[in-house]
C-alpha cells in the first residue's frame, strides 16, 4: 500500500565513538533492528554516530527515526532510544594501549597472526594515513615477521617503481603529512612488489588503494600506497602479494570497518592510540564552529535542556 514517510530527529547532545562490533553497540543495533520489524509503522532508525572532527554547528550524535504518517510516535521513539544512547556514553570506545605497550602484548602472543589497528590514523577520518609512530615501535622492538598496510607515501611509492621489483635502495618514507605522526622512516629497503592501480575488498564493493608497492626491510614488510584509504580487508595484503596468515603482526590503520575481515583470522585484535593525527579528544580540541552544549564539552547537557 502507500506510505507517507514522515522524518523525526532526536539530538542526543554528546560526540562519541560507537564501535558496532562490541557491546554494548551491538546490543543497540539489534534492538533498533528489532524495532523496524516489529512495529509497521516504523519504517527506518538511525543511530547517528556524528563526526568529532567536522567543526560546524550539527556536530554531535542524532537519532532519526522514519515511520509511516506518525510523528507523534517517531518523536517519542527517537527521544527514548536517543536518551538511552545517551546514557551508554563513554562506554562504548576499545581499551586502547600505547604504542610501547601494544607492540609488547603483541609479541608476547603465541598465535598468530596479532592484529593491530591504528586507530587513529585512519584514513576513514579524514587523516592522511602516513604516520610511523607504531612502526617505529616495531623496529625499537626488533619485532620481525610483521607487515604494514598501508603507509600512505604517493612519492616514496613513484621511487619504487622506477625503481622496479627486486630493486634495493636507500628509502625515505612515511611521516610526512602532518605533526604527531611520527618521524619519516630512512632504511635500506627491497622493493618486493608493485601493483598499478591496487583495489581490496569492502563487502561486496572494491575500494581502491592506488599505485602500491611492498618494500622491505629488517624482516618488516610495509605496504606503501598512493591513495588515500583505511585498511578494510584482509584482501589487501593478499593483493599485495603478502600472506596474511603467517604474520606474527600486522598492523592496519582503521578504527572500526576493518574488524568483520580481520576478526576471522587474528589470534588477538589491539588496538592502540599512538599519535595525534586526529582531533580524538572533544575536551580539548579547538572547535570554532560545533556546538559547546554538548557532552564531554559539559557533563549533563540534557538537564538544562529540561
Amino acid at each position: 500500500g502507500n506510505i507517507k514517510p514522515v522524518m523525526s530527529s532526536f539530538d542526543c547532545k554528546m560526540i562519541d565513538i560507537f564501535p558496532t562490533s562490541r557491546q554494548p553497540m551491538r546490543g543497540f543495533v539489534e534492538k533498533m533492528k528489532a524495532l523496524e520489524q516489529s512495529d509497521p509503522e516504523i519504517l527506518s532508525i538511525s543511530a547517528i554516530h556524528g563526526f568529532m572532527a567536522g567543526d560546524v554547528p550539527e556536530m554531535g550524535t542524532h537519532m532519526v527515526v522514519l515511520t509511516n504518517n506518525n510523528r507523534e510516535k517517531g518523536d517519542r521513539v527517537a527521544k527514548q532510544l536517543g536518551m538511552e544512547l545517551f546514557g551508554m556514553r563513554g562506554n562504548n570506545l576499545f581499551p586502547q594501549l600505547s604504542p610501547a605497550e601494544a607492540v609488547s602484548v603483541a609479541v608476547a602472543e603465541q598465535k598468530r597472526p596479532v592484529v593491530m589497528a591504528d586507530v587513529w590514523d585512519n584514513p576513514g577520518g579524514g587523516t592522511a594515513g602516513d604516520a610511523t609512530i607504531i612502526l617505529e615501535e616495531v623496529l625499537r622492538q626488533n619485532v620481525t615477521n610483521a607487515a604494514f598496510g598501508t603507509i600512505w607515501d604517493p612519492i616514496a611509492v613513484q621511487i619504487c617503481i622506477a625503481a622496479g621489483e627486486g630493486a634495493e635502495i636507500p628509502l625515505r618514507f612515511g611521516a610526512k603529512s602532518a605533526p604527531g605522526t611520527g618521524s619519516p622512516i630512512d632504511a635500506r629497503v627491497r622493493v618486493r612488489r608493485i601493483v598499478r592501480d591496487a583495489h581490496m575488498r569492502f563487502g561486496q564493493s572494491m575500494v581502491p588503494f592506488g599505485d602500491a608497492v611492498v618494500i622491505e626491510f629488517d624482516g618488516i614488510e610495509v605496504v606503501l600506497n598512493s591513495t588515500r584509504a583505511q585498511c578494510f580487508d584482509a584482501s589487501l595484503f593478499a593483493t599485495m602479494g603478502i600472506e596474511a596468515k603467517s604474520k606474527r603482526l600486522l598492523v592496519i590503520k582503521s578504527t572500526n570497518h576493518f574488524f568483520d575481515s580481520f576478526d576471522r583470522i587474528a589470534s588477538r585484535i589491539i588496538y592502540c592510540s599512538a599519535g595525534t593525527p586526529y582531533p580524538n579528544e572533544p575536551r580539548t580540541t579547538p572547535y570554532l564552529k560545533a556546538p559547546r552544549d554538548i557532552w564531554p564539552l559539559v557533563d549533563n547537557p540534557h538537564e538544562k535542556a529540561e
